[in-house]
């Protein structure tokens, strides 16, 4: 059978289309397999979620007819692991599977790992290892010795996810992959504070 090109040319490895495409909303076309990629490097690079171009989101609508079902399942639990501000994810380190969002209540909330060959429990407060009867929300050792890192070397947590953030050169305003703005000194929502937003010898990169 023929495969008639459609007359426009992929916008990412710009050879012609032969077949089917997808439009994305700024009129850009993608032939299936560069779109493909496309989503799979947005799964791999939290950066690149959502899949846009000319800084526009693609619709997942608009390519889920060209996608198999275990791409979008897989797809679908980072799209809500990437929505989800502060994580939890599974405290055995060759696991760390995404589990879900960070408990701040009073009550505790446990997970267990679903993933067949793993199974462990964790804690949705503290996210440490979760052991009956005698668990206490206490950071694990590796966590303390992040948080005296960063104290020492001054780093930032971004209020909205708890990831830690280093500024090297540049203003105070500060972005998290999260998308929450910050002040890098107190951690306050951007504008809502009374710092200075920038030290004039962190604007510049030093000379290399």
């Amino acid at each position: 059978m023929l495969v008639r090109a459609t007359g426009h040319n992929c916008v990412i490895c710009q050879d012609p289309i032969f077949g089917e495409e997808v439009l994305a909303l700024c009129n850009h076309f993608f032939d299936i397999s560069c779109i493909t990629d496309l989503f799979q490097s947005a799964m791999r690079d939290e950066r690149l979620y959502p899949p846009r171009c000319c800084h526009q989101n693609i619709p997942l609508p608009q390519v889920r007819p060209h996608l198999t079902q275990a791409f979008l399942a897989e797809f679908e639990l980072k799209a809500q692991e990437f929505g989800t501000l502060k994580r939890v994810y599974c405290a055995e380190s060759t696991c760390s599977r995404f589990l879900g969002p960070l408990h701040d209540g009073d009550s505790s909330k446990i997970f267990t790992c679903p993933s067949p060959k793993c199974t462990t429990t964790t804690c949705g407060k503290c996210r440490g290892r979760y052991k009956r009867p005698t668990h206490s929300c206490t950071p694990d050792a590796e966590t303390e010795v992040v948080l005296t890192l960063s104290r020492a070397s001054g780093w930032s947590r971004c209020p909205g996810c708890a990831q830690m953030i280093e500024l090297s050169m540049g203003c105070f305003h500060m972005t998290c992959r999260c998308k929450t703005e910050f002040c890098y000194l107190c951690r306050a929502l951007w504008k809502t504070c009374k710092c200075p937003q920038w030290d004039e010898s962190r604007l510049l990169a030093p000379a290399q």
